[in-house]
C-alpha cells in the first residue's frame, strides 16, 4: 500500500524547529480550492485536533491530513529546500497532472485549468 505522505529530513529538521517554536501538537496538511492552477497546499499548526484528519508519525512528528485532501495528496513528499532568498515547503505530488510555476499550487486530470497560461506573474 502506497505510504499517504513521507516527509524529507529536511523538512522534519524545518517542521519540528517551527512546531516548538510555535508550541503545537503537529501540522495539519489540507488542499483547497484556490491558487493559479486550481487547488492549493495548506499548512497549518495544530493545537486542536480534528478527529476526522488521518494521523501519520512521520520521523516522531505528528502529521494530520484533513480526510478530503487525502485523495489528492496520496504517495506526496514534503521537501525543505533552501536558497540564498530563504527556504520554503516544496511538494512532490504524483497527483499532480500540472503546477504553478511557484510549486504552492496544483491542478489534476479530473480539475479544471485555472491557471490559462498566467501562472505567478
Amino acid at each position: 500500500m502506497e505510504k499517504l505522505l513521507t516527509l524529507t529530513q529536511n523538512a522534519l529538521d524545518f517542521l519540528k524547529k517551527s512546531l516548538d517554536e510555535e508550541g503545537a501538537a503537529g501540522i495539519r496538511v489540507d488542499v483547497v480550492p484556490g491558487g493559479c492552477s486550481g487547488m492549493s497546499y495548506q499548512l497549518d499548526f495544530v493545537k486542536e485536533v480534528d478527529p476526522s484528519d488521518v494521523l501519520i508519525d512521520e520521523g516522531g512528528m505528528k502529521v494530520y491530513v484533513a480526510s478530503r485532501a487525502a485523495i489528492f495528496i496520496a504517495g506526496m513528499v514534503m521537501d525543505y529546500v533552501k536558497s540564498p532568498m530563504g527556504g520554503n515547503i516544496v511538494f512532490e505530488n504524483p497527483n499532480a497532472s500540472s503546477r504553478c510555476g511557484c510549486g504552492k499550487s496544483f491542478r489534476t486530470d479530473d480539475s479544471p485549468n485555472a491557471c490559462a497560461g498566467k501562472c505567478c506573474s
